[in-house]
Formats: structure tokens, C-alpha cells, sequence
């Protein structure tokens, strides 16, 4: 046999070993996932409402002038905004819950076909947002703040300044609720519930409670309004998949 077909032999030789070794990994693999054991799970949601009344209040106020002098407009703002602090401060609102929330300048003209007229005056804007603890108190500060000369109220909320503790309680019935609803469904077909495999979580609250009508600050309040906070809701949902045996 010539040298030349021992070569072209030997070499068919190597090319279908190597074939032969590709296949038998292919099918000890393929035999190696096909030995996993299957999982019987079943998924679940539970939810979870947790009611709190609020223990604070948030309102911005203070004034909005318009003068047709600008040094004129911002002294009066100025003027204005330190006594509706005073006032503030004497109706029991602490000075680190007073933050001023916006201070604005804009001029005054009328706008025409031509385009902007002369400025006729200038409008100073200045508030401050206050958060009230004792909600007991908030219509006497509203009515302070509007006695010292503010002319802008707005976005009173009622709300819970730290919500962890409501939280924990909405997560805690959210979790019961997911473990009986799979316990029920596991039930009905013959199994029983074993560990949590996967959890995840979604939170919606109620969010701040608005006041949207307070009163119009040049009426007043009539020496303190009647304001009721309510109450503020959170809701956990969780998504959970136990094993069942």
C-alpha cells in the first residue's frame, strides 16, 4: 500500500473520531438535563392595606406683590415675609420647618402685535413651605400667616412623615395573604406548600391628603378652620412562587 494512502486513511481515521467524540458529548449532556428533577411550584399575589392617620401638614404661603417700582415691590415682600415668619414662629411652627420653596421677580408689560410693550411694574413672588406638627394647630397657623399679610396659600396635605412602621404592617398581611392563597390552590390539588422560591414586591400609598378649598386669603379663616386630615392607606402587593410537595 503506497505511503499516499496511508496518509489519506489515517487521516479519514482521526476525522471520525473526533466526530465520533463531538456526538458523545452532545448525548451526555443532553442525558445530564434530562435527569433534573422536575419542581412543582405555584404562583401567587397577596396583598397587603395598612391604614394610618396622618401626623403632619405641609402648606406653602406667602406673598405675591405687585408694584410699579421694583425696589418698592421687594421691600414690601420682604416686609411682609419676615412678620408672616414671626407670625409663624409665635403660632408654634419651628424655624427649621420654614424653607423658603421660591423666590421670583418678573416685570410687567402688555404684549401686543408688535411684541412686548414697556414694563409697567414688577411682581415679586415669595414663599415659604411650612410643615406643622401639631395638626391641631394648622387652621390657627393658616390664619397667622394670612393676620401677618400673606396672600398665597396652597398645596395644604395632610400626611405621615415616616411610613416604615405602616409599611411593615401592609408587607406583613401582604405575605399571610400570598401563603394562605397558595395553601388553598396547592390544596385543591392534593399537594402542600413548601418553601418560598421567589418574592417580589410592588408598594402604591394613598398618598398625601389634599385640602383643595382652605379659604381665600383675603377673607381669612374666622380665627382657626375646622380642618380634618383623615387617614392616609398603603397597599403592598407581593408576588410570590413556593414549591409545592
Amino acid at each position: 500500500m503506497s505511503k499516499r494512502l496511508l496518509t489519506i486513511l489515517a487521516a479519514g481515521a482521526l476525522a471520525m473520531a473526533a466526530l465520533a467524540g463531538q456526538t458523545t458529548t452532545h448525548a451526555s449532556t443532553t442525558l445530564q438535563q434530562d435527569s433534573q428533577p422536575f419542581r412543582r411550584t405555584v404562583t401567587v399575589i397577596g396583598i397587603g392595606r395598612a391604614a394610618a392617620p396622618p401626623d403632619i401638614a405641609r402648606v406653602t404661603v406667602g406673598v405675591d406683590i405687585v408694584n410699579p417700582r421694583l425696589s418698592a415691590a421687594l421691600t414690601e415682600a420682604n416686609r411682609k415675609t419676615a412678620a408672616i415668619m414671626a407670625a409663624l414662629e409665635k403660632a408654634g411652627v419651628a424655624k427649621k420647618d420654614i424653607q423658603t420653596a421660591e423666590f421670583n421677580v418678573f416685570p410687567q408689560q402688555a404684549f401686543g402685535p408688535s411684541g412686548p410693550g414697556p414694563i409697567t411694574g414688577y411682581r415679586v413672588i415669595n414663599t415659604m413651605r411650612v410643615t406643622v406638627r401639631n395638626l391641631d394647630n394648622t387652621g390657627a397657623v393658616l390664619d397667622a400667616a394670612i393676620n401677618a399679610g400673606a396672600n398665597s396659600i396652597q398645596g395644604l396635605v395632610f400626611t405621615i412623615e415616616d411610613v416604615k412602621a405602616i409599611e411593615a404592617k401592609a408587607r406583613k398581611d401582604a405575605m399571610a395573604d400570598a401563603k394562605a392563597k397558595a395553601a388553598t390552590l396547592a390544596g385543591e390539588a392534593g399537594a402542600k406548600v413548601g418553601r418560598a422560591l421567589t418574592i417580589s414586591e410592588a408598594t402604591s400609598s394613598g398618598g398625601p391628603v389634599p385640602v383643595f378649598a382652605v379659604a381665600s386669603a383675603a377673607e381669612g379663616l374666622g380665627g382657626g378652620a375646622s380642618i380634618a386630615p383623615g387617614t392616609q392607606d398603603v397597599v403592598i402587593q407581593v408576588q410570590v412562587t413556593y414549591e409545592i410537595e
